[in-house]
């Protein structure tokens, strides 16, 4: 019985946490407001979320607002490269879409299976780039090659971050005045499935968070 109220058991440790990604999540949907502040704001959300992974995590006023601060720049470009690539699949699959209904055809089939692979390609890398920026702190263009790298060689764990999404937008599509802790959720969890896959490139990210900072 005495185990059971230990507030240090597993059990109240893993309470605890969810209760950091709650008030996380609220940090997030207030810093995410002005809409271009998204990437950082998910960004410093991810930061703290895989230092939980480790039960290394900060305070979190302090470590949110550290680490949006720390990231700004990048994330934001990186929040805005998603923007256009987005927009871009999005038009590609409406006009492969009408060409299939104006010509029909195997050619129409196959160029909205075509846009839709790399569509699809595009967005398993989106989920893995603030990860890697929150973790490793790398310039841009080391991020989108590892999380393409990463992406498509942990397909495992890609789908099932896809899966993970999926269920997201249904709880937002039904209870959608929560939707920033749905959001929280998502980050939380998926923090322990990127970990694993940061594991099998590096034995320690926070090291090589701190080599990859004074190679800079």
């Amino acid at each position: 019985m005495y185990h059971l109220f230990n507030p240090e058991n597993k059990f109240w440790n893993f309470i605890a946490k969810i209760t950091d990604a709650a008030c996380m999540s609220i940090l997030w949907a207030l810093a995410s407001l002005p809409l271009f502040t998204i990437g950082a704001a998910t960004t410093a959300f991810y930061d703290f979320s895989l230092h939980q992974v480790n039960d290394r995590e900060g305070k979190i006023l302090k470590s949110f607002f550290g680490s949006f601060r720390a990231h700004f720049g990048r994330a934001t470009l990186l929040w805005l490269t998603e923007l256009a690539g987005i927009a871009f699949f999005a038009l590609d699959l409406w006009a492969a879409w009408n060409f299939y209904l104006t010509k029909g055809g195997v050619i129409g089939i196959a160029l909205m299976g075509f846009c839709a692979c790399f569509a699809l390609i595009f967005l398993s890398c989106v989920m893995y780039v603030y990860p890697l920026l929150a973790a490793f702190n790398f310039n841009l263009k080391k991020i989108l090659r590892d999380s393409f790298i990463m992406a498509m060689g942990n397909l495992h764990v890609t789908i099932t971050l896809f899966v993970m999404t999926a269920l997201v937008c249904v709880l937002i599509y039904y209870v959608s005045g929560l939707f920033f802790f749905w959001i929280g959720l998502y980050i939380f969890f998926s923090s322990y499935f990127i970990t694993g896959v940061f594991l099998k490139y590096v034995r320690d990210p926070e090291e090589e968070a701190g080599k990859e900072q004074l190679e800079e």
